[in-house]
């Protein structure tokens, strides 16, 4: 299973440079500059289609690094990658690792990268292999367009709270733990009665 989740993240990072490549020039080279690119690949993510909005987050990340913009972005992508129902931990341990490993951090960040990075690992996340791209460099020698913040808050729509589609871990490991219990009181039960 974590094979597949590495694949699918390998084909992502591949279809994303192939289009990148084919269709869209680099941020800064064209119309659209990476903050809007940003804002773009959140809404596709928002509105469901995550393969498009984390190989955009990616490509986006690659060119941003440890910028202000580099940094929200890969804090977006390794939350995202804990969401329930597409879940990663491998990734988003994996990107954790890669930002809590480099030299510019800031502290807001860092506290969330340290929180997902824990929970990716808690959730079997492993950190081996092959790091996603976080390209580190003082942000004073990045392009200006990632120095930008585009995530000030502004007033949007109520959120519906999103509810578990599936019991929770906490709650499955509960039920294991009362049906390891019922099945070792039903052993020492059997024992008792093998008694001679």
């Amino acid at each position: 299973m974590k094979t597949s989740k590495t694949g699918l993240w390998t084909c992502l990072l591949a279809v994303a440079g192939l289009v990148g490549c084919a269709s869209a020039p680099p941020p800064g080279a064209g119309k659209t500059e990476a903050p809007e690119r940003y804002t773009d690949a959140l809404e596709a993510i928002e509105q469901g289609d995550r393969a498009l909005g984390r190989a955009e987050l990616i490509r986006v990340l690659e060119y941003c690094g440890t910028s202000i913009l580099g940094e929200r972005i890969a804090i977006s992508l390794m939350t995202d990658a804990l969401d329930p129902e597409h879940s990663d931990p491998d990734f988003a341990a994996k990107l954790a690792h890669a930002y809590l490993s480099q030299p510019y951090r800031s502290a807001w960040a860092e506290q969330v990268a340290t929180s997902t990075y824990l929970v990716a690992r808690n959730l079997g996340g492993e950190v081996e292999g092959e790091e996603p791209i976080f390209p580190s460099a003082d942000p004073e020698d990045l392009p200006d367009e990632c120095r930008e913040d585009p995530t000030v808050p502004n007033w949007r729509e109520p959120v519906e709270i999103p509810e578990l589609s599936a019991p929770s871990i906490s709650g499955r490991v509960g039920d294991l733990e009362r049906t390891v219990a019922e099945l070792q009181a039903e052993l020492d039960r059997v024992r008792e009665t093998l008694r001679p």
